[in-house]
């Protein structure tokens, strides 16, 4: 978010930072840039003094894994010791916060409230709103936040951060292409058909944008559809992105392939799981919604 993204901790003992989950070296935290390793990792909760502790040159304790690392993941090791060789603890001096925004007075509400009117965060408020929803599981809304952000561990990206080389970008379908965000779950010849299908079971004809941010709004807010549908559309838009990133995942990961018309009632029972689950008003059967999903929202 927003708040996240402009603050910083500053390392002085190390007893209240996480060393994984805090931004303190470099601008995003180390569980977003070796993403790998945090997986891995046997101390995904330690702080930065614990770890220093145990040992954070290469072959130290602090690297210890679930299991034997691969080539390309013993590089991320080094790289991440690297970027730990100037970092210095401080017994006496605690931890602080630092506003990247004013580096001289600090966090204002005044500040924070120029920022929000002034700058282009405010252009996405509407979708930032859209995003969190008491119907979506937490875990969902935060990937599709960082999906919509292009902040997702696809392979172009860690290609970018040298977490994996150049060769190893493909798209795990098999069809030659870079993965890229958009390329997975739009323009990809398997799952790109996802949206087909998707929109088959609607029963809608449609020409989606073709930048994710568009694809989102556009899907969510369909023309021609009422105001009590967009928040069902809402829900199978990100069931649809969660089954495809989760399938990338098995192909990637566990070598096991899922055909699109399995995959599509996966998006079919996880949109209905998640709107059976707080709405009391929708009385509408899996079966019904399986059937003819636009009856239950309400559109006769």
């Amino acid at each position: 978010m927003w708040f996240e993204e402009n603050i910083r901790r500053v390392v002085g003992d190390g007893r209240e930072i996480l060393f994984w989950h805090d931004t303190w070296v470099g601008d995003i935290s180390f569980k977003l840039k070796f993403s790998r390793l945090f997986d891995l990792s046997m101390y995904k909760e330690s702080t930065v003094d614990e770890m220093a502790r145990l040992g954070w040159n290469v072959g130290g304790r602090a690297w210890e894994w679930r299991r034997r690392l691969l080539a390309w993941e013993e590089e991320s090791v080094g790289e991440c010791s690297v970027m730990l060789l100037n970092v210095v603890l401080h017994d006496i001096v605690h931890d602080t916060w630092r506003w990247l925004l004013d580096h001289i007075h600090g966090y204002s509400v005044r500040g924070a409230y120029h920022f929000l009117t002034t700058s282009g965060s405010t252009v996405d408020r509407h979708l930032v709103d859209d995003v969190w929803h008491k119907l979506i599981p937490s875990k969902v809304s935060v990937f599709v936040w960082r999906l919509l952000r292009d902040r997702l561990p696809t392979k172009d990206d860690l290609a970018r951060r040298r977490i994996i080389q150049a060769t190893d970008t493909a798209c795990p379908t098999a069809c030659g292409m870079l993965e890229t965000a958009k390329h997975l779950f739009l323009d990809c010849g398997t799952f790109g058909s996802i949206w087909s299908l998707v929109f088959h079971w609607l029963g809608i004809s449609s020409v989606i944008g073709g930048e994710l941010r568009h694809h989102f709004l556009q899907f969510t807010h369909m023309a021609g559809l009422p105001r009590s549908t967009h928040l069902h559309l809402r829900v199978i838009w990100f069931a649809s992105v969660w089954v495809i990133w989760k399938e990338r995942n098995n192909r990637v990961f566990n070598n096991v392939v899922t055909a699109p018309p399995i995959l599509l009632e996966k998006i079919k029972l996880n949109s209905f799981l998640w709107l059976k689950s707080k709405r009391a008003h929708f009385s509408y059967s899996y079966h019904d919604w399986w059937k003819h999903p636009l009856l239950c929202m309400g559109v006769h």
